[in-house]
This record gives C-alpha cells, sequence and structure tokens, in this order.
C-alpha cells in the first residue's frame, strides 16, 4: 500500500456498510456517497477531493473484484 492511498483506504474500511445495492440479487452499484462524505468528515480527512479520487479509485477495484466473483 502506498502512503497515499492510505487515508482513502481507511475511509474505504470505516465505509463498509455502506453499499448501494440493486436488482433481486441486491448487487452492490457503488458507495453512498452521502455516507462518505459524513466519515471524511467526522474523521477529519485532510483532503478530501484528493481521498474520495483514491476512493473512488479502491471502490471500482472492489466492484470489479465481486462482479468476478458472481460471473465465476
Amino acid at each position: 500500500m502506498l502512503p497515499e492511498n492510505w487515508e482513502a483506504l481507511q475511509v474505504f474500511l470505516k465505509c463498509a456498510t455502506q453499499w448501494r445495492h440493486a436488482g433481486m440479487e441486491g448487487v452492490r452499484t457503488g458507495l453512498d456517497y452521502p455516507s462518505v462524505d459524513a466519515v471524511m468528515r467526522i474523521t477529519g480527512v485532510k483532503d478530501p477531493s484528493d481521498t474520495f479520487w483514491r476512493l473512488q479509485l479502491i471502490e471500482n477495484e472492489a466492484l470489479e473484484a465481486m462482479a468476478d466473483k458472481r460471473d465465476s
């Protein structure tokens, strides 16, 4: 883990229960961004714009991994 990604990973982990779901199977479609914003404010993220961008990269990779798991 690169040090510059550490804060985004911590926010991502704190948002573990904040996924949005769709369809009858409850497929995860992404994080609930208002909840992410609340977590970033509560935890005192130093650079919210940069952290959010990095969080979205982590989120995208997580969604791809979950899709791969569903497809296998």
